[in-house]
């Protein structure tokens, strides 16, 4: 096998490889062994014909064409290996030539990350206030959740369950008639129409009335948008929350129980506090780990983006497939190509690396490490959260894929909490910490500055 290197960018080579007869004979021998099972050949067993018989029946060509699936990526992987050459991912390969075989093969280096001095970098975290009007909120709406609705008299009011039938018409066509439909009038909510809520909210129980409104322009049902719609409805009940008296009782049947109102306060505050803490710490990873990137100098493959690109249609078909609809009929809808898609793509999939190149030399830099014991943790966790007794879905978090994900997922989070010390001024990096130790002290009766 003859190997040229051409090292045409910093962070990609190029190998030009090109098979010598003697090196073909083992993967022809290897797809004759593939053949030879798939074909009959009069006067012999099924899969006991000799080489030279097979390859007289199908023709050598064939063989070729079907040992190329296993000889062209093992033979570049001993053209890496040969030129010592660590690929950062797998190389792009093109057969250029079938007589003599020749690949060319592109392999992408490591790229090349420096960070900058984002030690230097500093922020503030902003301040954790809930105050006692957001407890007094949640309390609230905890107590509107629980209360059972029960019947009143007297006209609806809005936030009020009404059980009615309705009927609506646009230029005599009927376009709704539904019977016994449960209703909370509220003037934010626009549905059926803008307005509807407004109708119905001063109703009495066995009333029927009939109004009229305008469909927005740009409502979803085009041969309705803009016009008239005439309403007929009827309300048989309504029903009002119970509201409970916000005192020890109501606490003890609200959740798990609490022995008091002011416990069931504490336990609101103390949710809320870990709730604005986690958000809090979100926005300074954010805003820190993009100062990182803005200061970062980074040479990478094209590759490598490109690779991205291709990983991100592969997750929006699979989304696609959730709603049962293929890339090519959405590429119709939406008026688009293939090649519109890896465009528009491009900004999005280069974020998404430089963001994953930079999180990993910080992790090396902060020498962050993941134990197997905190990722089976993490997973147990995650079961127990989701209530699973399912024995499928326990394989799939038990999975090494999904092992390797949380891993990945741990060291992320554990790098971003590191940056968030350094730039809070809590700590420095592991290189800058080890750079400070091993920094001589200065001589008996001198001073740095005299050094």
């Amino acid at each position: 096998m003859k190997v040229t290197r051409e090292a045409t960018l910093p962070t990609e080579i190029t190998l030009n490889i090109e098979l010598e007869p003697g090196d073909l004979e083992p993967y022809l021998d290897r797809a004759y062994r593939r053949v030879v099972n798939k074909v009959r050949v009069p006067g012999f067993r099924q899969g006991k014909a000799p080489r030279a018989v097979v390859e007289g029946m199908v023709g050598r060509d064939h063989l070729l064409h079907e040992a190329l699936d296993f000889m062209v990526p093992e033979s570049v992987d001993k053209a890496v290996k040969q030129e010592n050459i660590k690929p950062f991912v797998q190389p792009d390969i093109d057969v250029l030539k079938l007589d003599p075989i020749q690949i060319k093969a592109t392999v992408p280096l490591e790229p090349k990350v420096d960070l900058g001095g984002y030690q230097d970098i500093r922020m503030e975290a902003e301040k954790i206030e809930v105050t006692e009007d957001k407890v007094t909120e949640v309390l609230e709406r905890l107590r509107k959740d629980t209360a059972p609705w029960e019947p009143v008299e007297g006209a609806a009011q809005f936030e009020d369950l009404v059980t009615l039938d309705m009927e609506a018409k646009s230029e005599l066509r009927t376009i709704a008639n539904q019977k016994g439909v449960d209703f909370i009038p509220l003037l934010e909510n626009q549905m059926p129409l803008p307005g509807f809520s407004v109708q119905v909210e001063g109703m009495n129980k066995g009333q029927t009335k009939t109004f009229t409104l305008k469909a927005p322009e740009d409502f979803p049902d085009k041969s309705v948008a803009g016009k008239d719609c005439e309403f007929k409805v009827t309300v048989h009940e309504i029903k009002r929350k119970n509201l409970s008296t916000l005192d020890d009782d109501f606490a003890k049947g609200a959740g798990q129980g609490y022995e008091s109102l002011e416990a069931l306060r504490n336990s609101i505050r103390e949710s809320l506090t870990k709730a604005a803490q986690r958000e809090t710490d979100q926005v300074l990873y954010e805003k820190a780990l993009g100062k990182v990137i803005e200061g970062a100098t980074i040479e990478m493959p094209d590759m490598i983006v490109h690779r991205e690109v291709g990983h991100m249609i592969r997750e929006q078909a699979q989304a696609l497939r959730a709603r049962r609809m293929d890339m090519e009929t959405y590429l119709q809808q939406v008026g688009k190509t293939e090649e519109d898609l890896h465009k528009e793509f491009q900004p999005q999939a280069k974020d998404r690396t430089v963001r994953s190149l930079v999180l990993n030399k910080m992790a090396e830099d902060f020498k962050i490490e993941v134990s197997q014991e905190e990722v089976s943790q993490e997973i147990q966790e995650t079961i127990s959260a989701l209530e699973s007794r399912d024995a499928n879905m326990r394989r799939l978090m038990s999975s090494p894929s999904m092992r390797a994900s949380v891993e990945s997922s741990i060291r992320v989070r554990k790098t971003l909490e590191r940056l968030a010390e350094v730039v809070q001024g809590k700590a420095g990096s592991a290189q800058v910490e080890e750079e400070t130790a091993a920094k001589p002290e200065p001589e008996e009766g001198g001073t740095e500055s005299d050094a």
